[in-house]
């Protein structure tokens, strides 16, 4: 699980930090810190993990409607490339999910 909790650690500073994300950043941050709470768990809950970046993706897909398109490249770069760092990580943690209840 740990690397899910160091991609979510990774991407929450972007959250706060960029201007892209004005208007939704409470309840992307939020559902963040939920995801993370999940993670860190004894025993995480597969539908609340589940929701839990579901909503972060609507959230953001709203807030993209909203900005122009250079800030969404710049804000897609830096999860891309948060993303590829965290890649090998995301595939053992895939490997691991099967410890989700």
């Amino acid at each position: 699980m740990l690397p899910w909790v160091e991609l979510l650690d990774s991407l929450q500073p972007h959250v706060v930090n960029e201007p892209v994300f004005r208007i939704r950043r409470r309840k992307i941050i939020a559902q963040i810190r939920l995801a993370q709470a999940q993670l860190k768990a004894e025993k995480p809950q597969r539908k609340a993990l589940l929701r839990a970046f579901q909503t972060m993706g609507e959230l953001v897909a709203h807030e993209i409607r909203d900005v122009s398109r250079d800030e969404v490249k710049q804000a897609a770069r830096e999860v891309v490339l948060a993303t590829l760092r965290n890649a090998p990580a995301l595939i053992n943690a895939a490997h691991q999910a099967r410890q989700i209840s």
